[in-house]
């Protein structure tokens, strides 16, 4: 019975590839408040149709909030000229929602203005608001304030605290999305429900919840929907009938003809194909992958739809970078704040040869009267070394002292703040030498007193270190600093940051903890005049610099010889620098610059010195690769 199903499934392939090459003859473009009807058809429902013609999604990847705003109108039409139709994009909820309740569309949260740019360039769009999104975005694009409950659950109908924030959520994406639906007059062709729920594998997986999200967008006009999900038969557990299904990835027919088996009556597309991959602190530099141009010449031999994700990944600015573990926690890998992915446009919208040969693998497929616009290279600028000057040590830069004295240490969720840094003191007995085990998220430096101990990195699954003999009580203090949350799996849910109870110093457990914590997400204190140190003496200092600049571009800021830290250029955080690389320079827009006079500010972690290292601004982001990193194209 199977083989006689897998024949029939073959002998519809070459109907599929027919029907294909004829959607790729459909260059109808959105028109600013013309409707445009966007179904399912053909054979057996599983062609893609636009206004009752065969159509296939050309789409690549870009998301707004990760992208300065001024550059949007180049990425689109990037993606425009290598031969795609669609911009498909997340949207990320925790930068949209305010720790205080409120809501911020601006700058690069303006998605309504984005998709009118989309449309205006002639681009559709694949509209993809998750709540989740994985995305390498902190906690997926979830705000944090869903894990203040240590026994939260995420994506399930039975948490009212998560279906009403999702709700909230949502009408606020409605708000944006149903006024631009294709069938409305706007560029938006389909709604993704969810992302990559059936590869979750938490204990609370439920159709229900998929169900409710379809009910909901449903019952606010919009339609038809997709879903992503992986390539094999358990991960597409949770497709409803009637809603297309986009694979991460679909690199041949075998995994197309799964999901056909899988999905009835309904057309089968590639909804992520990796032309790179993402990378972490301590991995191999970002590559290009080959495999995903092989995918294409597919795509566009037999008319099959894709997206590729990302076609510009751009910049995980400031704190947004998210991280990689297994489902039990073990194995932290934080993300990059670059997300290049090693994509056909570089995280500066550089277009790579990679562009081009894309361009040139879709240009050849399409009918004559495709004609392709030129692209255009973006311009950087380099800035001449200059060095910043001390401004004070670490322990000279205030935080925020909670009142309170607690008998565990808390995590920054449970004290309302989302990373950044804390300083957990309490105090030790007298005492012979013995094993201090500190679970920690995510990275600490610890000190006996004044005397610096050592670090605590959770990548590498440091949990404890030696404490010497103390021949009277003594100040413990343990300085942690955090990378974002996990984006992917069911430890999303249990992932805190700060330190990890119980402490234990030998067979006792450590209690009365005082904590500081210092929310980078603000502009930092300055330090208190003649405060003396604050606490005591740590490793690491606050340094700026003044810089002039005549006509702001775009430039990459080369922090070799630093060690650990963060740069914040007038105000705005880049994100995180570390020496282990493979990330040294942190890209700076030509947007956060301004003519004249500009204020750069580096906290380093480990570094005090009266004579840091120079600084300066590149054209591009570092390109050597040290050791090699697999891509993996979504095969964990």
């Amino acid at each position: 019975m199977k083989r006689v199903m897998l024949m029939s499934l073959l002998a519809l392939m070459p109907l599929a590839a027919e029907a294909g090459v004829e959607a790729m003859k459909n260059l109808q473009q959105p028109v600013e408040g013309k409707p445009a009807v966007f179904s399912f058809g053909g054979e057996g429902g599983r062609e893609f149709m636009l206004d009752g013609v065969p159509f296939q999604i050309r789409s690549g990847e870009i998301h707004p909030q990760r992208v300065p705003r001024q550059h949007w109108r180049h990425r689109i039409r990037a993606a425009k000229a290598m031969g795609l139709n669609t911009i498909a994009f997340y949207t990320f909820w925790n930068a949209l929602e305010q720790p205080d309740g409120s809501w911020d569309f601006s700058g690069r949260n303006d998605i309504g203005a984005f998709i009118d740019m989309c449309q205006e360039e002639g681009m559709w769009v694949l509209f993809r608001p998750g709540p989740y999104v994985c995305g390498e975005w902190d906690l997926g694009g979830l705000p944090t304030y869903l894990l203040k409950d240590d026994e939260t659950r995420l994506r399930y109908t039975g948490n009212a605290q998560f279906m009403e924030a999702q709700t909230r959520y949502l009408e606020k994406m409605a708000e944006i999305a149903i006024p631009r639906l294709s069938k409305n007059g706007g560029p938006i062709l389909m709604v993704q429900l969810e992302n990559e729920y059936g590869s979750y594998k938490s204990e609370h997986d439920e159709m229900a919840y998929i169900e409710w999200l379809k009910n909901f967008w449903e019952k606010k006009g919009a339609g038809p929907f997709y879903l992503s999900e992986g390539s094999f038969p358990h991960h597409l557990r949770f497709v409803p009938r009637g809603v297309a299904v986009g694979l991460d990835p679909a690199d041949n027919a075998r995994q197309m003809q799964t999901a056909l088996r899988v999905a009835p009556g309904v057309p089968v597309f590639s909804s992520e194909t990796y032309p790179g991959w993402l990378r972490h602190w301590g991995e191999g530099n970002w590559t290009p992958s080959r495999n995903a141009l092989n995918s294409v010449r597919w795509y566009m031999k037999d008319g099959v739809s894709f997206n590729l994700f990302v076609l510009h990944g751009g910049t995980s600015f400031g704190l947004t970078a998210g991280a990689n573990t297994n489902p039990d926690g073990y194995k932290f890998e934080p993300d990059l704040t670059s997300y290049d992915y090693g994509s056909p446009i570089g995280e500066n919208g550089n277009l790579t040869k990679e562009y081009f040969e894309y361009r040139d693998i879709i240009k050849a497929a399409l009918p004559a009267e495709a004609e392709l616009p030129e692209p255009v290279q973006p311009v950087a600028m380099e800035l001449p070394p200059f060095r910043p000057t001390l401004v004070c040590d670490f322990c000279d830069i205030p935080g925020v002292q909670e009142e309170e004295t607690f008998v565990r240490p808390p995590t920054l969720e449970s004290l309302g703040q989302n990373q950044g840094l804390a300083v957990y003191t309490t105090t030790i007995p007298a005492g012979p030498g013995a094993t201090l085990n500190c679970p920690v998220h995510d990275y600490a430096l610890v000190y006996l007193g004044n005397q610096y101990l050592g670090t605590l990195d959770r990548r590498l699954n440091q949990t404890s270190l030696e404490l010497p003999a103390r021949g009277s009580a003594a100040s413990l203090k343990v300085v942690v600093d955090t990378f974002g949350h996990v984006n992917f799996s069911k430890y999303m849910e249990k992932d805190r940051k700060g330190l990890m109870a119980p402490v234990t110093l030998g067979d006792s457990e450590l209690t009365g903890w005082k904590v500081e914590r210092i929310d980078l997400t603000r502009p930092l204190p300055e330090p208190v005049p003649g405060s003396g140190h604050l606490r005591g003496r740590e490793l690491g200092g606050l340094y700026r610099a003044e810089i002039q600049v005549d006509s702001p571009l775009d430039t990459f800021l080369d922090m070799t010889g630093w060690e650990k830290g963060y740069v914040w250029v007038n105000g705005i955080l880049l994100g995180r620098y570390w020496n282990i690389g493979p990330q040294e320079r942190l890209y700076c827009p030509g947007e956060f610059l301004k003519q004249g006079i500009n204020t750069v500010e580096i906290l380093d972690l480990h570094m005090v010195t009266s004579s840091p290292p120079p600084v300066s601004g590149k054209k591009e982001r570092n390109m050597e690769v040290h050791k090699h990193t697999k891509s993996l194209n979504n095969q964990w």
